[in-house]
């Protein structure tokens, strides 16, 4: 959850201005390219980026919208997952449960401290929240202690939600039977968020939280996140456009360094959704 707080109001406004750099100098750089360097190539690149951002400022509300609920779905599911680690077990296995089954057609049938005893595609599966803080993958013990549950209660299988993953002797104990599924915290916040989106009261609790210094693995993590490849591909692009136009030699190290970030940000795994599936 600290995450969010790292944003300043200065990194808005240099990647609205980055942004708008970039539109302008791709309208121009087009027409340059289309009629040659001429001044009427110039005009006409500037035209078309008018209309550009005239384009844009009708959209943003709705963009800012689409923002806002994506950005309320996704704290409200991380701040869900929060509190469940603090809850009663019965009552964190409850709603997990719950947001479970209504996405598998599942049906509840009796809830437990060890889990919920749950009817999902024809099976009888022990559903669990795994209670850990962010980061805290589940290990061998954890899916062994999961297992005897599971076969105290006659389930076939058993689901444990919420962990970041599974150790390695955790993913070898877990294909013994019953078998273990692990649902990952990234999709339980998925579900979490569209149930439970971020209020306006949960937002501004979160504004005052303590702001902790920035270190050099947050930054570095921040600044290598799969979503920015394609930012960085377009200012390398730009810079390098610009070398090409104008000669000037300072423009080649900084695109070549934005070139070297997305191929970065594209060498780290991204988290996608697994299917839910038993």
């Amino acid at each position: 959850m600290q995450d969010y707080l790292q944003r300043t109001r200065l990194a808005g406004r240099m990647d609205e201005a980055g942004s708008t750099l970039a539109l302008l100098t791709g309208s121009v750089v087009f027409f340059l390219l289309l009629w040659g360097v001429r001044i009427t190539a110039v005009l006409a690149g500037i035209a078309a980026f008018a209309l550009l951002m005239l384009l844009r400022a009708r959209t943003r509300d709705r963009r800012l919208q689409n923002r806002e609920d994506r950005l309320r779905r996704q704290i409200g599911g991380e701040m869900k997952l929060e509190a469940w680690v603090l809850m009663p077990p019965r009552r964190a296995h409850f709603e997990a449960a719950l947001l479970v089954t209504q996405t598998l057609n599942g049906q509840m049938l009796r809830a437990l401290d060890t889990g919920v005893l749950c009817a999902i595609q024809g099976k009888q599966a022990l559903l669990a929240c795994a209670q850990l803080p962010a980061g805290e993958k589940l290990t061998a013990r954890d899916i062994a202690a999961f297992q005897r549950a599971c076969l105290a209660e006659g389930a076939e299988t058993g689901v444990l939600c919420g962990a970041e993953g599974l150790t390695d002797t955790a993913k070898q104990q877990s294909i013994l039977y019953p078998r273990v599924h692990s649902l990952s915290r990234a999709r339980m916040i998925a579900l979490a968020g569209a149930a439970f989106p971020a209020t306006d009261a949960q937002l501004v609790a979160l504004g005052k939280r303590k702001r902790t210094p920035e270190h050099a693995k947050i930054v570095l993590r921040c600044m290598l996140e799969p979503h920015r490849a394609r930012q960085y591909l377009l200012y390398g692009l730009m810079l390098c456009g610009l070398y090409i136009i104008t000669g000037q030699r300072f423009y080649p190290l900084p695109g070549c360094a934005c070139l070297l970030l997305m191929a970065l940000c594209r060498a780290l795994p991204s988290k996608e959704h697994e299917p839910l599936t038993l």
